[in-house]
């Protein structure tokens, strides 16, 4: 899913590797929409404003972005 995989900083944080935050929203076609991946617990999306973000989406079937090589 390409997310970044942290190692503990401490042992009172967590015994063992853990993912840093990521969130893919899936179209109704099963395609990704969106992708939002960090490398940093604390930057984490805001999900209300991505509840928009599909709501405006699905309102003016907007394509989707970033796919050009």
């Amino acid at each position: 899913m390409g997310l970044y995989i942290s190692s503990p900083r401490s042992a009172e944080e967590i015994d063992r590797r853990f993912s840093e935050p990521g969130l893919l929203v899936v179209n109704p076609e099963r395609k990704v929409q969106i992708i939002d991946i960090s490398n940093a617990p604390f930057a984490r999306p805001d999900l209300e404003g991505i509840m928009e973000a599909v709501k405006f989406i699905q309102e003016k079937q907007y394509p989707i972005r970033g796919t050009l090589a």
